[in-house]
């Protein structure tokens, strides 16, 4: 899928979804943006802004409402070729439940930071996204996450249950 870059360059994303899940196009204009839903609610391609969480030309952001589950968010990043982004610029936001900060709004943010944000690119190859139930902690199951992709100025969702401890959903971007 076709993603316009924060200079007017396109960024060209394939994107592989685990089965039975689908992506879409995750811009919903609301007016203003809403926080811990993991969805860009005001179309200007950034999810969540303003709501503590830092962005960057590639965002993947989770939610999953008050529940105490641990639900993890994985991004494995392609290995670093000369002259690219260094996949060490990958860096999280929060761990949540576990994170004092969450205050019981379930988010866990993965962002690729640059020095220079406007010439910056995704990094190219293949960028893996694992959600994982790594445990329940009493709550009804199956739990119910939110997942957003930021790749360039477009943003992606899709609606994610996870059934049992260690089940796992994983989204693969080529780049």
């Amino acid at each position: 899928m076709p993603a316009e870059g924060p200079a007017g360059g396109e960024v060209t994303a394939l994107i592989e979804t685990p089965p039975g899940v689908a992506l879409v196009a995750a811009c919903v204009p609301s007016g203003a943006e809403l926080c811990f839903n993991a969805i860009d609610d005001n179309c200007n391609g950034v999810i969540d802004e303003g709501c503590g969480l830092t962005t960057g030309i590639v965002q993947f952001t989770i939610a999953w409402g008050d529940s105490k589950a641990d639900v993890n968010l994985d991004v494995r990043p392609p290995p670093r070729m000369p002259g690219t982004q260094d996949s060490s610029d990958f860096h999280r936001d929060k761990d949540c439940p576990r994170d004092p900060s969450c205050y019981g709004q379930n988010e866990e943010n993965v962002f690729l930071s640059s020095p220079d944000p406007v010439r910056a690119e995704p990094p190219h190859g293949r960028v893996t996204v694992t959600l994982d139930l790594g445990d329940p902690k009493d709550a009804p199951l199956p739990v119910h996450v939110r997942f957003g992709a930021r790749i360039g100025s477009k943003s992606y969702g899709a609606d994610v249950l996870l059934n049992k401890r260690g089940d796992k959903k994983v989204f693969i971007f080529t780049m």
